[in-house]
């Protein structure tokens, strides 16, 4: 990514000495006035939640004939242990997730991780972190680079990262190098009773990244920054049927600013450049306009309008391809109906350009829209239901697209939490 975002709880804080009162959206306000008060344990407190959801697909597979359709299980625990201490903090959170089909019980899965932070404070506004995590995930069958196997693609993800963050006056230094290592298991083809492997470990790749980025805060609610970025991924096989690999290296470079006006609007807009060098002569190499936007928009106390739009270069898993340009935009609308009960909806819209090869345009265009709404009630403080609805439309032109489809997501849970 062309430009790293700095969220809310950075932007709250680095104005907090300001003495500017901190913006909230609807749903962490929300999620403060009724968020779990945790177990405390000497300097740590644990944070245990417990997760039911029920689900109706219509389309489980993704398919644009002869749909699917299944109830789902979704049982899914988490804690979390975060320090108490006057100054540093150690956090560690570990996850489990069940999906159980009701019919079609060769698509359920159990994935898990555990993710890890220590900080430490080098000054009153300054401080050094280091993070690190393991995931063992299941791909989406939706997802339009995924191998269409007997069961779903299965990965793992492991994730390093080092900052630093220096601010002084209205200075904010910030640098860091990232590591991500991903390994996906082989699919297989049915055939029949003779299955055949569906090869995905030209897939397993490791990726590399360093940032620097430079803040100058004009005014107490608003900062201007600029940002330089690069790295490389390595993959550890060749595409199948090709002699050629998707290793390559980015460069980019950003600007941008960064606001949080009380009780109007909080976000940051960056424009940059990027561009991505392959190693094999048969993927040509891409450049361009990089966008990364995101805007809270404070109607009144009880509505937040959330604006966000993304343009950036992606890479593919699909055979013969490299990358593609993805550029999307997303709306979301939250309103407090009552003190206990929340609403939403949202729109999400991207299209993915994919790139020439060995000089000769690729013709395909991938177009996602989503749409959302849903209902979240908290019965007590440690009791929270939630409702909500979402259609998936996917469609591909061109003489290399694939087939689109429609799915219709239904969603009921409860969660329990401490």
């Amino acid at each position: 990514m062309l430009m790293a975002v700095m969220n809310a709880p950075a932007l709250a804080q680095e104005n907090a000495d300001q003495d500017v009162t901190p913006n909230f959206s609807v749903s962490e306000r929300f999620a403060q006035n009724f968020g779990a008060d945790g177990i405390r344990s000497g300097s740590f407190v644990l944070f245990p939640v417990v997760r039911y959801v029920q689900t109706y697909d219509d389309n489980i597979f993704g398919v644009p004939v002869d749909e699917t359709d299944d109830f789902i299980a979704d049982i899914n625990a988490e804690l979390g242990l975060e320090s108490d201490w006057d100054a540093h903090a150690l956090n560690i959170a570990g996850t489990v997730r069940r999906l159980q089909y009701f019919q079609n019980t060769d698509e359920s899965t159990t994935d898990y991780g555990v993710q890890g932070e220590g900080r430490f404070d080098l000054g009153r506004r300054s401080a050094a972190t280091l993070s690190a995590g393991y995931n063992r995930l299941t791909e989406p069958r939706r997802s339009l680079q995924t191998a269409f196997g007997a069961r779903p693609v299965r990965y793992s993800v492991f994730d390093a990262a080092f900052e630093v963050d220096l601010r002084q006056n209205r200075f904010r230094e910030q640098f860091g190098v990232s590591f991500v290592k991903d390994n996906f298991s082989d699919a297989f083809d049915p055939n029949n009773g003779n299955p055949i492997e569906i090869d995905q470990d030209f897939r397993d790749r490791e990726a590399y990244e360093v940032f620097y980025r430079q803040s100058f805060r004009v005014r107490p609610t608003v900062a201007l920054f600029a940002q330089v970025n690069g790295g490389v991924q390595e993959f550890d096989n060749d595409q199948p049927g090709l002699n050629a690999d998707q290793d390559s290296q980015f460069y980019g470079a950003s600007a941008g600013i960064a606001l949080d006006i009380n009780k109007v609007a909080r976000g940051e807009i960056g424009v940059g450049y990027e561009t991505r060098n392959f190693d094999s002569d048969l993927f040509d190499d891409i450049s361009g306009l990089n966008i990364d936007a995101a805007l809270d928009y404070f109607v009144s106390d009880l509505t937040t309008i959330s604006l966000s739009a993304q343009r950036s270069i992606q890479n593919t898993a699909l055979v013969g391809f490299a990358g593609f340009y993805s550029t999307g935009g997303e709306v979301r609308i939250e309103h407090e109906l009552l003190r206990r009960l929340l609403i939403y909806g949202g729109a999400q819209y991207t299209v993915d350009d994919f790139r020439p090869v060995n000089g000769v345009d690729v013709d395909r265009r991938d177009k996602f829209l989503e749409f959302t709404a849903g209902v979240e009630y908290a019965f007590r403080r440690n009791i929270v239901f939630r409702t909500g609805y979402t259609h998936i439309d996917v469609s591909s032109s061109g003489a290399l697209a694939r087939s689109g489809f429609n799915e219709n997501i239904i969603q009921f849970s409860v969660e329990l939490r401490r």
